[in-house]
């Protein structure tokens, strides 16, 4: 496999968070380091019938005015994404527990090019899932 090949939507979903995920991990020290590279499933428009969602690479964590999260309770803890060469912030709370589809892979895909903004690579997304295995597995020790 060549470090070049470009990725596919069954590389990116493999490093898919979601809503949940992130409550489970969310008060760990070296969540960002984790969460850096994965990606989430957005939500960018509910005041339509039609909720409109967006995959979008996150960056970072920030924190930010304090809401609720699901059953983890308070955190101040918002996401950092990039979709293009937009960055943007996000309550935790507005990441979908649902698959991404092949459409939102795909605009993600037109959205990075157009930027001019380099896609992961094949080689890459391998790396990033063997520092999350790392992790998890590190964890599964800590709980035993």
């Amino acid at each position: 496999m060549a470090p070049t090949t470009p990725v596919q939507v069954e590389h990116i979903r493999r490093l898919q968070l979601t809503r949940k995920a992130m409550e489970m991990f969310i008060d760990d020290p070296e969540v960002e380091e984790i969460v850096k590279g994965c990606f989430v499933r957005v939500l960018v428009d509910k005041k339509t019938k039609d909720k409109v969602y967006r995959l979008s690479e996150v960056v970072g964590i920030t924190y930010d005015s304090k809401y609720t999260l699901g059953d983890y309770g308070k955190t101040d803890k918002h996401m950092t994404l990039q979709y293009g060469d937009q960055i943007s912030t996000c309550k935790i709370d507005h990441i979908s527990n649902s698959v991404f589809s092949e459409s939102e892979f795909n605009n993600f895909v037109t959205m990075m090019n157009a930027c001019g903004v380099p896609m992961l690579t094949e080689q890459d997304v391998l790396y990033k899932l063997r520092k999350v295995k790392t992790y998890i597995q590190l964890c599964e020790q800590d709980d035993a």
